[in-house]
């Protein structure tokens, strides 16, 4: 199953409204979790192959385009009632359903005698009549109906929400071969059985933080691969997170695009990270990122290539322990494909024990015994061997490596090492994983630390020092720098 270009909705969705003949989609949630938002973003993603028809029983158009300002541009994707409403037309063929409700279908209806006048018993259904005769104007061509909400509509009409549904799928989507979404205002599970599919949004909390949810509880006919989706609703659309699949640092690419810096702020190489950090990083900060359970590979490998290669393209030194024990050969070989191999033997360093080293060891390899931390790594002889290089310098530490040479009390052997990057406004940053023990230390410390984690499919960023909302991490092509991209999850 191919995902179109820039889908937000999730793809089981989308091919769900666009396999052959009609279906129904329920769409149930707690107020604020984001149903009508969803509702009229699938019209939108569907709008080059399908009419859409929203129907909105409590809500007026005004209320809408001030919700959502973006439906001025995208009006023509949607339909109103007052559209509609021709009742010059004889009832629809395939009405047998609503006849039902009507109470037309099989006996005639009652008269009543009142001082002369005939009054007809049985209910007006003007809303559903628009609809009906909506699809009927546009047959055959495919539509999607929105009923939000249609407990609400059940209400109005006296009717019981399931045999409105019954009669809505008995007739839309039966007879005429279109398709429906059902907007409920409660997360109650009553009617699913009723629907094609179900769909369930929920807004929770996550680290004092708001999280949204998006559950796919059933789709008939149709694979769900991702059967949960972490969504935001960011600038008044919503936008789906699917599982992290891209590995936007393992293919070939050319050389770097420097991100100038801010201000008196140190750009990271990330610009999205850089604006979540007021800016970037201070001189002479300590910058702690955690990495949590799960989080994928790829990530640490773009934050460090990030990293270096940004400080190097702008000729600053810098100090990398890599995280994973990677040698300085395999370091080296990440970053080559971003800077010159020349500017790399130039700016940067990369500790290595010395009975380690091999001939084949480059120029940025610098010995060290790895009996201690406080004996191996001094800022003066960091200094002396980046001579040339431009200030700020940054020290680059995987916390997974450091612990696996020097123990669990690396932090402490390290207090004199920091003491001398904030006095000679250096940047030191480290990368620790979940793993990693020898932490506890570094967040009393650290002036920036962030958290990224990783739930259902979803790669998740926040800031605990500055305090942040909940990003979703993901790729995009950037003009410069690396192409990882935050979305607030709001």
């Amino acid at each position: 199953m191919e995902k179109p270009p820039k889908l937000k909705i999730p793809s089981e969705v989308y091919q769900f409204f666009t396999n052959p003949g009609g279906h129904s989609l329920i769409v149930r949630g707690t107020a604020g979790a984001g149903k009508t938002t969803f509702a009229l973003q699938t019209i939108e993603e569907l709008s080059s192959m399908q009419w859409g028809f929203y129907h909105s029983t409590r809500v007026s158009d005004n209320s809408l385009l001030t919700q959502f300002p973006w439906l001025k541009e995208k009006s023509n994707h949607l339909g109103r009632t007052d559209g509609f409403a021709d009742q010059s037309q004889g009832e629809g063929g395939k009405r047998t359903g609503l006849s039902d409700l009507k109470g037309v279908k099989n006996p005639p209806m009652e008269i009543a005698k009142v001082g002369g006048l005939a009054i007809s018993i049985g209910k007006d259904l003007g809303e559903l009549e628009v609809l009906y005769r909506c699809i009927e104007k546009n047959l055959p061509e495919k539509g999607l109906v929105v009923i939000d909400s249609i407990d609400a509509l059940a209400d109005k009409y006296n009717l019981t929400c399931s045999k409105l549904v019954t009669t809505i799928q008995r007739d839309i989507v039966e007879g005429y071969g279109s398709n429906v979404m059902f907007v409920l205002e409660t997360s109650e599970a009553d009617v699913d059985y009723l629907g094609d599919g179900v769909v369930n949004l929920t807004c929770t909390e996550y680290n004092r933080r708001r999280l949204r949810e998006m559950e796919i509880v059933k789709l008939r006919g149709c694979e769900i691969q991702q059967p949960k989706f972490i969504f935001t609703l960011d600038g008044g659309r919503i936008k789906t997170f699917g599982y992290h699949r891209n590995q936007a640092s393992s293919g070939p690419r050319g050389a770097w695009r420097a991100m100038p810096d801010l201000d008196d702020r140190v750009s990271c190489g990330l610009g999205d990270l850089d604006k979540c950090l007021n800016g970037g990083l201070e001189k002479g900060s300590i910058t702690l990122i955690e990495l949590g359970q799960g989080v994928p590979t790829a990530i640490s490998n773009e934050l460090e290539s990030a990293l270096v290669s940004n400080f190097i393209s702008l000729g600053r030194g810098v100090m990398w322990v890599p995280m994973r024990k990677a040698s300085a050969e395999n370091a080296r070989a990440k970053i080559a494909r971003f800077v010159p191999e020349d500017r790399i033997d130039h700016l940067v360093r990369i500790p290595e024990k010395a009975d380690q080293m091999t001939s084949a060891s480059g120029s940025c390899v610098v010995p060290v015994e790895g009996a201690n931390a406080f004996s191996d790594f001094k800022w003066q002889n960091i200094e002396y061997s980046l001579n040339g290089s431009k200030k700020p310098i940054l020290a680059l530490m995987g916390f997974d490596t450091m612990q696996s040479i020097y123990g669990n009390d690396v932090s402490d052997q390290l207090m004199d090492f920091l003491a001398m990057v904030r006095r000679n406004n250096g940047i030191f940053v480290a990368l620790a994983p979940s793993s990693s023990t020898a932490t506890g230390r570094l967040a009393d410390l650290a002036t920036i630390h962030i958290k990224i984690d990783r739930i259902g499919g979803t790669v998740l960023l926040f800031g605990e020092e500055p305090f942040t909302e909940c990003y979703a991490l993901d790729y995009e092509e950037k003009e410069a720098g690396g192409d990882v991209t935050l979305t607030r999850i709001i």
